[in-house]
């Protein structure tokens, strides 16, 4: 082989491998512009993901408190129909007591 034909061979080889050099790069960037694009996307479904559990909790919360505060008024309700009761018994006899006394004050006057 000549000379020329070495360097030829040589310069082909080198050109050869500034193609790879690049055809790498440019695969390289790919892979980098595809990976990027995946991890947005993971990061969105899973800020998706997350509100929807958020409102989900809420939902729950909200639901517990509703049927908590539900819970309290018919305690309440009870408790003053208690206390209702109970007063009026206890007025049917102070008015019998208050009459008894009224009575009693009048044979001794």
């Amino acid at each position: 082989m000549e000379s020329t034909e070495v360097l030829e061979k040589i310069r082909e080889a080198e050109l050869k491998v500034e193609e790879d050099i690049k055809s790498a790069k440019e695969e390289a960037e790919g892979i980098i512009k595809k990976a990027k694009e995946d991890a947005k996307k993971i990061i969105e479904d899973a800020e998706k993901e997350g509100e929807k559990i958020r409102s989900e909790i809420l939902e729950k919360a909200n639901e517990s408190i509703e049927k908590e505060k539900q819970e309290v008024r018919e305690s309440l309700s009870r408790k003053i129909s208690e206390i209702e009761s109970k007063g009026k018994s206890n007025m049917q006899n102070a008015v019998e007591f208050l009459y008894k006394e009224f009575i009693g004050m009048i044979e001794y006057a």
